[in-house]
């Protein structure tokens, strides 16, 4: 009897999990159909919004639900890993040759990667320069009249770009591969991918959980739309956080300083690691000279330049994103509106604001890193609560930014943060209802609901975890 019923609870398994597959599948090939006709201003109501959101929210929830037959399968490994793989590739394949107009930020990753392969200084002149053909932008021309299809579509050429140098070569591969083409960052952020899959297995097998797990990485819709669907360059950032703290765990000491040091050269925030890095080391009683000398002429090669712009130029994205950038943060415009109308619109105060999210966060990183153990579990934990505290406290949440934690989440893994894959493209309700001026609505309003179900279970989880000590104490 009992074997007859593990029979059929396999069956079971294995029937849930291929019709999750096929759905995840047909999602993301029926938005590749659909997505060459979503504009920002082709979202005029919430009706014409609801298809992206459910094309993301349904299968995302759908995997979510399928994570206890995915680990209670008994099919080998290999079998179930091939499966894993050869879903998470049909998921993206489909995305290659379709045009994206939706977002636009990859407009300037092309630009910036043809420019800095062709050997030029991407941080030196913003695109709009290269478009007005000034004489500074003289050397650019012939780029210019190539990339003439992708110049005008890049957001705010006004500004240079704000990535640094771990992104400018991601950006200078991807020009090699395929110059002023989409796919050529689709096969870059592909690569990544595919190194941060290998890596979660390894992860996996170190920390005792099935590697089959590393589906709910691979296998994310909204990890796939962001890479391959909207090409943002993120995708760059899992297999260099994930590495990073294996190798930390493993005492590869300076590997995992120049991973990390890669790491804030695609996006600056995983300098907050750094201290979870050093404590590490420093309770293991190694060494901290070689990390340190070899992880700092990493950060410095890699961020010196976009630093040095930001000093120096107006034009600089940088310092504009730092100090005016919001979105998707229903708390950050809480209190932003409540310090305008106590300051009185006085500049001083939403830099104060702004000041003060950044010093909780700071506090909040150190802290983690200080309450860390020296197990691979602790150090991912420690990993991942940092990267989604600089998430829910940034005062923009773009869903793309969700690339930061979800791969660490998926490695502990972390049910209650990777309900964000769920819940975040609510975001895509801002679109109509900036549409129907009525933007405020989303910016006070919908846009708590990508946030508060996770912070719910997160609380609740915390406190469940809790109970025992006290109870036990009682």
């Amino acid at each position: 009897m009992r074997q007859e019923a593990g029979r059929d609870t396999r069956y079971r398994d294995r029937v849930l999990l291929g019709a999750v597959a096929v759905l995840l599948i047909a999602c993301q090939f029926v938005m590749a159909r659909l997505s060459p006709g979503w504009t920002q201003a082709s979202f005029t109501t919430l009706v014409s919004a609801a298809p992206v959101v459910l094309l993301l929210a349904v299968p995302a929830l759908a995997g979510l639900l399928a994570i206890p037959a995915l680990t209670r399968t008994t099919r080998s490994s290999l079998v179930l890993m091939g499966a894993v793989l050869l879903t998470g590739l049909a998921m993206r394949v489909v995305w290659y040759g379709v045009p994206i107009e939706i977002d636009d930020d990859y407009f300037r990753y092309l630009w910036d990667g043809a420019v800095l392969a062709a050997g030029h200084d991407p941080y030196a002149l913003p695109p709009l320069a290269a478009m007005r053909g000034t004489s500074a932008a003289a050397h650019l021309a012939s780029l210019a009249e190539r990339g003439a299809a992708i110049l005008p579509r890049i957001n705010f050429p006004e500004l240079s770009t704000i990535y640094p140098g771990t992104s400018q070569l991601a950006f200078a591969v991807a020009a090699w591969i395929a110059p002023f083409n989409p796919d050529g960052l689709r096969a870059v952020f592909l690569l990544a991918e595919l190194t941060a899959l290998a890596i979660l297995a390894v992860v996996f097998r170190e920390t005792g959980h099935a590697p089959a797990l590393a589906a709910l990485f691979w296998l994310n819709p909204i990890v796939v739309w962001s890479s391959h669907g909207t090409i943002h360059s993120e995708a760059l950032m899992p297999p260099l956080l994930l590495g990073a703290v294996l190798l930390l765990w493993r005492g590869r000491d300076v590997w995992a300083a120049v991973l990390l040091a890669l790491a804030i050269g695609v996006k600056l925030w995983p300098v907050l690691l750094v201290p979870l890095f050093a404590l590490h080391v420093w309770r293991q009683a190694r060494s901290l000279v070689r990390p340190t000398v070899v992880g700092a002429v990493v950060v410095a090669i890699l961020v010196a330049p976009l630093a040095l712009a930001a000093a120096r130029n107006s034009h600089a994205g940088l310092s504009a994103y730092a100090q005016h950038w919001w979105v998707n943060n229903a708390p950050f415009a809480w209190a932003s509106y409540a310090v305008y109308h106590a300051t009185d619109g006085a500049l001083w105060g939403q830099r104060t604001l702004r000041a003060l999210i950044a010093v909780a966060t700071v506090a909040i990183a150190l802290r983690l890193a200080w309450r860390a153990q020296a197990t691979l579990q602790s150090l991912l934990l420690a990993a991942t609560l940092t990267a989604a505290t600089v998430f829910y406290l940034a005062p923009a949440q773009f869903p793309w930014y969700a690339l930061w934690f979800l791969p660490l989440a998926a490695a502990i893994p972390c049910p209650p943060l990777l309900l964000a894959s769920v819940t975040l493209p609510v975001y895509y309700l801002f679109l109509p209802l900036v549409n129907q001026g009525s933007g405020e609505i989303h910016n006070y309003g919908v846009a708590l609901l990508h946030a508060a179900p996770v912070w719910v279970w997160l609380a609740a989880d915390a406190w469940r975890r809790r109970r025992p000590t006290h109870d036990a104490a009682a």
